[in-house]
């Protein structure tokens, strides 16, 4: 019988988190579940504060090799050291996304 991808989950994170707590409630839930991908979908747009939620969740996740999504900011993410991002505009910056991004980086949309 051929092997068939299979539904995976996604996690979306909380518009805000507490980056003492919920890096250890995400571990919970990622060695609880097999996840394939988490998105930082933070309220703020403050890069220090999306930066230091990105550099605490990114070892737990990377850990348990799940890929670590921003939401639409996308010069963000080499940066960080992210697997990619998730653009709330539609298809429209997809194209834009991808030239400026690796081969290997995620990007979705909705």
């Amino acid at each position: 019988m051929a092997d068939t991808e299979q539904p995976q989950l996604y996690l979306i994170s909380p518009s805000e988190c507490d980056i003492e707590q919920f890096p250890d409630q995400l571990a919970r839930v990622l060695d609880a579940q097999q996840i394939a991908c988490v998105r930082l979908a933070l309220s703020s747009q403050d890069q220090d504060t999306i930066s230091r939620t990105a550099d605490a969740l990114r070892p737990v996740t990377h850990a348990r090799d799940v890929a670590l999504v921003i939401t639409d900011h996308l010069l963000l993410v080499d940066r960080l050291g992210l697997d990619g991002v998730h653009l709330q505009d539609g298809a429209r910056t997809v194209r834009h996304a991808r030239k400026e991004l690796n081969e290997e980086a995620i990007v979705g949309s909705f």
